[in-house]
Formats: C-alpha cells, sequence, structure tokens
C-alpha cells in the first residue's frame, strides 16, 4: 500500500508538472495570436484614418507649407536650415487635430492609440538638370499624440512628388519630393489583450486548480485508507492478543476442574475458581472497551453529581492496592468535581493504567481549582509520548508505537474513551510530554 501511495505521489509530481508548462504554451500562444489580431486591427483602422480622407485637411496644411517653403527655397528666399522650423512651427496644432480625430473613431475606444507621422526626407531640384539638393533628412515630427514616448511601429510610408512647369517650355520646374513615415503604438495593448483572454486564463487556473485538487484528494483517500487497514489490522492484532491470555489461563483452569474431585485439594480447587472468576472480569472489561467504543448514542452526563476529594482518593487508592510497585502522591485543593462517578472512576484508571503501562513508577495527581474551571493533572515520570503524536493518542485504536507495541497490553481505546467523557461534561483534555521526559495530562472541567 506504501508502495503504491510514492507511485501515486510520483505519478501526480509528473502529471502536474507536465500540465502546467503545457497549459503555459498554449496561453502564450493564445497571447501571441490575440496580440498580432489587436495589431492587425489597429493598422487596418489607421489605414482607414489614412485613405478615407478624415485627415486630408491636417495634411494639406503642411503640405501647403511645404509647397510653399520649396517654392521660396528655389528662388533663394529661404535655407534649408529654415524648414525643420517652419514644420515645427505647426507641428503643436496639427497634433491636436489629429487627436480629436482618434478620439472620434469608435474603433479605438479599447486602445489607448498613438499616431505620430514624420518627415524622414525631403529633396528638391531647382532646375531642368535635375540636380537634386537636400533639404532634410533624418525623422522631424509632422504631428503626433506619442505624448509619453511610448515604443511605436512603424505603420505605414509614402512619397510625395510634385512639380511645376514653365510656361514657355512646358518643362518640369522646381520638382521636390518629400518622404512620410507614419507610427503608432497601443498603450494597453497588453491589457486588452488580457482581457479577451480571461476566459482562458480562469479556465485553465480552474482547470489546474481542479486537478490538483483531485490528485489531492486520491492522495488523501488512499493514505485514510492505509489507515484504516493499518488501525484494523493493529485492532485484530492486539484483541487477538488480549484474550489469548485470559484464554490461555481459563483453560488451565479448565483442565484443573476436570480433573477428579479426589485429585484437587481445596486450595487447588479455590485457586482455578478465582483464576476463572479473574479472566472472566478480564474478558467483560475487554468487551465493554470495545462495545463503548462503538457506541455512537453518546455518554449519558444525566447522572452526575458533586464528588468530593475524598472520593477521589478513594479512587486512586483502589488503584494504587492492585500496583503496590507504583508509587502514586495525589495533591487536592479543590472542593468538588461535577461528574458521574463511573465516569470519573474510568477516566482515572485509564489515565493511570496508561502511565504504568508505558514504564511510569511515580505518579503525581493534581486538583485545584479557578472561578470557571476545576483542573485535574495527572503526571507521570515515563517515557513520554513525542510531540509529533499527540493529536493522535486521542483517536480509536490509535496506540503509540514503542518497540513490540504488544508488550504493551491495551486496544488503543483507553484514552479515545478519557476524551469522550470529557467532552460529554464540555471538558477538555490536553496532554504536555515528549521523549524520554514523562507525560502530563491536563483536564479542564468547567463548574457548574
Amino acid at each position: 500500500m506504501k508502495r503504491k501511495i510514492y507511485f501515486l505521489i510520483a505519478g501526480c509530481i509528473i502529471t502536474v508538472a507536465a500540465l502546467a508548462p503545457i497549459q503555459g504554451y498554449f496561453i502564450y500562444n493564445t497571447y501571441k495570436l490575440y496580440a498580432k489580431e489587436a495589431n492587425t486591427e489597429i493598422t487596418q483602422e489607421l489605414l482607414k484614418l489614412e485613405t478615407t480622407g478624415k485627415l486630408d485637411t491636417i495634411n494639406y496644411k503642411w503640405m501647403s507649407k511645404t509647397q510653399q517653403f520649396m517654392k521660396d527655397y528655389t528662388e533663394g528666399k529661404v535655407s534649408r536650415a529654415d524648414y525643420p522650423k517652419v514644420m515645427q512651427g505647426m507641428s503643436d496644432s496639427l497634433s491636436n487635430e489629429v487627436q480629436l480625430c482618434i478620439d472620434k473613431d469608435p474603433a479605438f475606444d479599447n486602445y489607448n492609440v498613438t499616431y505620430t507621422n514624420y518627415v524622414t526626407s525631403a529633396l528638391v531640384c531647382k532646375d531642368t538638370a535635375r540636380t537634386a539638393d537636400t533639404i532634410f533628412t533624418g525623422k522631424m515630427l509632422l504631428y503626433g499624440t506619442n505624448v509619453e514616448n511610448e515604443v511605436q511601429t512603424k505603420a505605414s510610408q509614402s512619397t510625395w512628388r510634385d512639380a511645376t512647369r514653365d510656361a514657355a517650355t512646358n518643362l518640369p520646374q522646381n520638382a521636390f519630393e518629400v518622404v512620410t513615415t507614419r507610427y503608432y503604438s497601443i498603450a494597453n495593448w497588453e491589457k486588452q489583450v488580457f482581457a479577451r483572454m480571461s476566459g482562458l486564463l480562469i479556465f485553465s487556473v480552474l482547470l489546474l486548480a481542479f486537478v490538483v485538487a483531485l490528485f489531492y484528494l486520491s492522495i488523501k483517500n488512499l493514505i485514510t485508507q492505509k489507515k484504516i487497514a493499518d488501525i484494523k489490522t493493529d485492532f485484530i492484532n492486539n484483541i487477538t492478543h488480549e484474550f489469548q491470555t485470559p484464554l490461555g489461563a481459563l483453560d488451565i483452569a479448565v483442565k484443573m476442574l476436570q480433573k477428579k474431585d479426589s485429585a484437587l485439594t481445596e486450595e487447588q480447587f479455590g485457586n482455578s475458581i478465582s483464576i476463572i472468576e479473574r479472566q472472566n472480569r478480564r474478558m467483560q472489561k475487554l468487551f465493554a472497551q470495545v462495545t463503548e467504543a462503538s457506541l455512537t448514542v453518546g455518554i449519558d452526563t444525566a447522572q452526575a453529581q458533586p464528588i468530593s476529594c475524598k472520593e477521589v482518593q478513594e479512587m486512586i487508592s483502589d488503584f494504587a492496592l492492585s500496583h503496590p510497585e507504583i508509587t502514586i502522591e495525589c495533591e487536592t485543593n479543590a472542593t468538588v468535581i461535577y461528574m458521574d462517578k463511573f465516569h470519573l472512576g474510568t477516566v482515572f484508571a485509564n489515565l493511570l493504567d496508561n502511565a504504568v503501562k508505558y514504564g511510569a513508577d511515580t505518579i503525581r495527581i493534581a486538583l485545584s481549582e479557578t472561578e470557571k474551571d476545576t483542573i485535574i493533572t495527572v503526571t507521570d515520570n515515563g517515557m513520554g509520548i513525542a510531540e509529533k503524536e499527540h493529536k493522535l493518542i486521542f483517536d480509536k485504536f490509535y496506540r503509540v508505537e514503542k518497540g513490540n507495541i504488544h508488550t504493551t497490553k491495551g486496544l488503543g481505546l483507553g484514552l479515545y474513551y478519557v476524551k469522550q467523557i470529557i467532552a460529554a461534561y464540555k471538558g477538555n483534555i490536553v496532554i504536555e510530554s515528549g521523549n524520554g521526559t514523562g507525560s502530563s495530562f491536563i483536564i479542564l472541567m468547567p463548574n457548574l
């Protein structure tokens, strides 16, 4: 069973480790696809903006200025250094007009789009020999909305050529060529892409979480089944071991009684009857423990009554009589304990019996009282209980494993039954212990 659990855990880890990158790969590809679609969508809308005449008025303004500048340049009225100044003088007003065009276009509502147009080169020919003068080369802003300097993508490029003709010769003169390049950026395109992918992302996360939860529940269920199987095996082994001793003693006593009366002395006869009586009580006690542990109707607290410290000491004295080798000290500073006398006796019997089973030779019992609670403390100098087992010792059939578990008698029901009794009276029990340091069981019982 343990090997199956290890294989299942390893399989689950490998599956999740493989599934996560595959999911990530598909999500990444989907992200790239949506990004490409967004890019194509914006490019097409900007192309429509350029080709449907919405920017004609804006372009006409800078083109008219450029045409006039080229004419003035060929006539020697201006120098090439004046061209950037002319364009920069109208850049802000043109940029505002472009921003208004973008804001009015509903296609850009979901995107924070910037659109910028640059002059990248300007040439002019002064004569019919077509000798070109370079007016400008580089990247000069005509208009744009990229005030935050976002990284831009090239959208399109166009070349504008113009020439006037001589009236006498009808030959072109003062010809010029201006190359412009347009760029765009989408400041929030990642946000928009993720918004489109939100359904897929949520589904992928939920799917991965579902797979992990499914593996977790499967492993937990298998571990629980193993625990139940181990408890069942231990219980059968323990109860078989527990019944072997009384049955063996009964067998001997019966064989003694089967002898002829003349062969038995009065002492032998009395011993045989005593053996049968003791072993009968022991077997009844074992059966009672199993029966009490299997009851689901709860523990009846209707017979609760005030139990004096004197009565508590009598219970402890009864236990001490059967264990003369154990030193039991009792300190009582409480007035009364409100419980059923049988239940309180069962609590003490189980706690003291456990202390003896696990190596204690000195047990101290202290009873104290606060305004709200009566505190019962049972401390021993036994082998102690590891901290990792503190939460388990009150489970049904659980036994602390110290070497061979069968060397310590019991069915693992004592502390479970103690816990049930105390809980029935709305009390609480905790343990303070460690390996080799003994154990202290602290019971808090509410005062009535």
